[in-house]
């Protein structure tokens, strides 16, 4: 092995590269992540710094020394960053390090030059701010533009259909703009707060400037589409109206994935129906059939009633039955085994899948038959929103695989009003279990089953009696009360209390109701400034700033 040249060992290399190289060395995954979170480095930098070939402490090292977090003759904004993560020993042994490399003692710059290297460092992130709050309005000027295209040719009703197509595509655009833009007014606002002291007047103009030119242009396209959307769909009704029914050409059905959708015409939903029951004649497999707001009631003879006021026949060759309802829905047990027995008239159903909908468990003696049924095909009967299997034995409600549980969690839990104390304590059980397995949880829904606070701040009282204690993973909190409820200050408090104790919240969100306009110095502790999670007033637009106490109009309503 070559060896190095006499007096160039590499211990006798110094200066403030070798320091780097020592310094990666220090900087394992967990502390990297620590500090790059502490000074708010970009979502797609922490993100890289999870790739599996990251050689994550030289990453980290470019980047201080890239924003001036570390210099050749300062290295205190890193040691003082790692003592605040608790990692004392980390920020003793960088020192020892910097002292041997750069034969310093005094391990600071001067009073001046520290000053110097702090605004140098607020222009740098002064200027990424501005770029990013102008990219996002050149996103807005090229979605105005497509909402200045013009009117596509071809018949009346097929016009204003594909008209009406293009704006709901555009919404979704704005939508998805609106809460990138929102996010990047947060972050530049509480930069601007943060470093005031080395903008000048111009600069702070400018960028009060941008945001309100941002916010003014997101607010103006979404009040545009939605009034061409309310239009045209009234357009579109009203031709409908005026219009004598036409026969319409049949659409094949695709066997695999069915689906009786509710905005459908009822001449669509026979279309669909005499196709099935054709399929079903011939013995021909029906893969999945979805109810989408379309299940109405059971009929007399056991069929289905649709919305349309059609019949469901049975249907011999079916393997899944999907049904969905509007949004809190209760079933009956009646209307419940109705739907079991329906498809265990099919000699290939393997499953049920039911959402938005509350159901009881099968404890009565009609509904014996129904499980003996089930056992006898073998099918799985799921409630997809709490997660949760049928027991065909015993007729209870058995929770499913912590897959399923983890999947769901990501899109989100809803519980409603109406629902039974049982499917309450259901969900509640299966939130506790994914919060106790550190499984985020993307946001959980109170649909007017909000009832009260403890007066610890500890657990949410609901409407079924039910007692939600606070999870560590959840991460957005939604209440939406019955309609102009009053939460006095010190129910508020708790309810923000109840908030932070979750490790992952970032917005408490309040619909429906009226909140305090004014608030005490001991309603937000030091631990809520800190987090600085949001708590969003969705009706009337406001968000509260948690280190003053005020309400500010700081997005858009809706958000």
């Amino acid at each position: 092995m070559d060896q190095p040249p006499s007096g160039m060992k590499n211990r006798d290399l110094k200066g403030f590269g070798p320091f780097q190289v020592e310094l990666a060395d220090h900087l394992n995954y967990n502390t990297s992540l620590r500090l790059a979170t502490l000074w708010g480095y970009p979502r797609s930098f922490i993100g890289s710094l999870k790739s599996e070939n990251a050689d994550v402490g030289l990453m980290m090292v470019d980047k201080m020394a890239e924003r001036g977090d570390i210099t050749s003759d300062d290295i205190s904004t890193l040691t003082n960053a790692l003592r605040q993560c608790k990692l004392d020993g980390v920020a003793t042994e960088v020192e020892k390090i910097f002292r041997e490399n750069t034969s310093q003692t005094d391990l600071t710059k001067s009073e001046t030059n520290l000053q110097r290297r702090d605004e140098q460092k607020a222009m740098r992130q002064w200027e990424e701010h501005g770029n990013a709050l102008s990219t996002l309005l050149q996103a807005t000027e090229d979605l105005g533009r497509k909402l200045e295209l013009p009117t596509p040719t071809g018949s009346r009703t097929d016009t204003l259909a594909k008209r009406h197509r293009e704006r709901k595509e555009v919404e979704r655009e704005l939508l998805h703009l609106r809460s990138s833009s929102l996010e990047a007014i947060d972050t530049t606002e509480a930069f601007i707060h943060d470093n005031s002291a080395y903008l000048s007047a111009q600069q702070h103009s400018e960028t009060r400037n941008r945001i309100r030119e941002l916010r003014k242009s997101v607010d103006r396209l979404l009040e545009l589409s939605r009034k061409e959307l309310e239009d045209l769909t009234n357009q579109l009704l009203e031709l409908r109206a005026a219009t004598p029914p036409q026969v319409e050409a049949v659409e094949p059905i695709d066997l695999n994935c069915v689906t009786i959708e509710a905005t459908d015409s009822k001449e669509k939903h026979q279309s669909i129906v005499d196709q099935l029951k054709q399929a079903s004649d011939k013995g021909s497999p029906i893969r999945r059939l979805i109810l989408n707001r379309t299940f109405a009631t059971i009929h007399e003879n056991g069929n289905i009633n649709l919305s349309s006021g059609l019949i469901l026949p049975f249907i011999s060759t079916l393997a899944v039955l999907v049904v969905r309802t509007e949004a809190g829905r209760v079933l009956s047990e009646a209307e419940f085994s109705g739907l079991l027995k329906y498809g265990s008239k099919s000699t290939r159903i393997q499953e049920y899948r039911f959402r938005h909908c509350d159901l009881p468990s099968l404890t009565g003696t009609s509904s014996r038959e129904v499980l003996q049924g089930l056992q006898k095909r073998g099918a799985k009967v799921k409630w997809v929103n709490t997660t949760h299997c049928l027991n065909t034995s015993s007729g209870f409600w058995e929770m499913d695989s912590i897959d399923e549980i983890r999947k769901n969690c990501t899109l989100g839990v809803a519980m409603y009003e109406h629902w039974r104390e049982e499917s309450h304590a259901l969900q509640i059980k299966m939130l506790q279990f994914a919060s106790e397995n550190k499984i985020p949880i993307r946001f959980v829904n109170l649909n007017r089953c909000y009832s009260s606070i403890t007066s610890d701040g500890s657990n949410i009282i609901l409407q079924s009696g039910q007692s939600l204690p606070a999870m560590s993973s959840v991460k957005i909190i939604n209440i939406t009360t019955e309609d102009g409820r009053l939460i006095p200050e010190d129910e508020f408090a708790r309810l923000l209390d109840y908030a932070n104790r979750s490790q992952a919240i970032k917005d408490l969100r309040f619909q429906r109701c009226e909140l305090p306009p004014t608030l005490s110095a001991s309603t937000i502790s030091s631990e809520m400034k800190s987090k600085n999670f949001k708590v969003s007033w969705l009706d009337t637009g406001h968000r509260l700033n948690l280190h003053d106490r005020t309400w500010g109009c700081s997005y858009v309503i809706g958000t």
